[in-house]
């Protein structure tokens, strides 16, 4: 709650997701039914995005020149700056460059890494 307290609630009362550690969360109680609700996240374009190692790394070796891998990662915005600038093959070295940092990053269980 608010002021640091903490209120236990049955699963039933979460609208529609599964409550998990970390995840922020709006309650309502009125008398005594109470209804928790997911805090809405605004979206970041500079937010870390998980993505399955092997294939951001394919991508940045075979196609980050034009920016493939950023498209797959969600950054849109950057893809397309890579797109753009591709002929001048500087987006082309930094991909390699990310190419390598992405080996060297450990993934998950599932596979992924953030990026």
């Amino acid at each position: 709650m608010d002021d640091g307290t903490i209120k236990e609630v049955n699963t039933a009362d979460c609208s529609g997701f599964t409550p998990a550690p970390g995840i922020e969360v709006d309650v309502f109680s009125a008398e005594n039914k109470v209804i928790v609700s997911k805090k809405a996240v605004p979206f970041s374009a500079n937010q870390p995005h998980k993505v399955n190692k092997i294939a951001y790394v394919l991508l940045a070796f075979f196609l980050g020149g034009i920016g493939i891998h950023k498209f797959y990662a969600g950054h849109i915005i950057l893809g397309f700056i890579y797109l753009i600038f591709c002929w001048t093959f500087i987006p082309g070295f930094i991909a390699f460059i990310e190419f390598i940092i992405g080996l060297c990053k450990t993934a998950d269980e599932q596979g992924n890494i953030q990026v």
